[in-house]
């Protein structure tokens, strides 16, 4: 009877699939710790602890403005006879039950939510009714941040509404 060649022992790719799979798991985790530690940093405030302290103080202050009851009612236009990129924004401000209110000292700033770019200050002068205008010549259309402070003898009102500038 002839002798057998004992079976040479198959090479398996199994344990070098493994080896390559972990390897790309560990260059592409080490991709995202990169970029995660040198792109933004999740702080929108300049002293974030500070302010968490001091939130009482930013509830306390919501109230007292939900309390005096004003409604703010803005919307941007552009210009009718003047250059591109000019617009008229206009404020008018009630109380709760709808009257108007007038002798309002208003000073506010346009931000550009998502571009980084200079604020546009804004110049308001009274127009009657409980309107407000500001003339504005903003650098792009889109998306803007209308902040705004409002103030009547002792009274204030912080506000932030988002306008879209065609």
């Amino acid at each position: 009877m002839p002798r057998r060649q004992p079976l040479k022992p198959k090479r398996s790719l199994i344990p070098w699939i493994f080896v390559g799979g972990m390897g790309v798991v560990i260059v592409v985790n080490s991709i995202l710790i990169y970029y995660a530690m040198h792109s933004w940093t999740g702080i929108v405030t300049a002293k974030p602890y500070e302010r968490g302290i001091e939130y009482n103080k930013v509830l306390e202050a919501q109230a007292q403005q939900d309390a005096l009851g004003w409604v703010f009612d803005a919307d941007i236009e552009p210009a009718a006879d003047s250059a591109k990129g000019t617009g008229v924004l206009t404020v008018r401000i009630t109380d709760r039950d709808g009257a108007v209110l007038d002798g309002m000292a208003l000073t506010g700033r346009l931000v550009r939510p998502i571009d980084i770019m200079p604020d546009v200050p804004l110049t308001f002068t009274a127009s009657g009714n409980g309107r407000y205008t500001a003339t504005v010549a903003l650098p792009k259309h889109g998306q803007w941040d209308l902040k705004l402070k409002a103030e009547k003898g002792p009274h204030w009102y912080h506000l932030t509404r988002r306008l879209f500038v065609k």
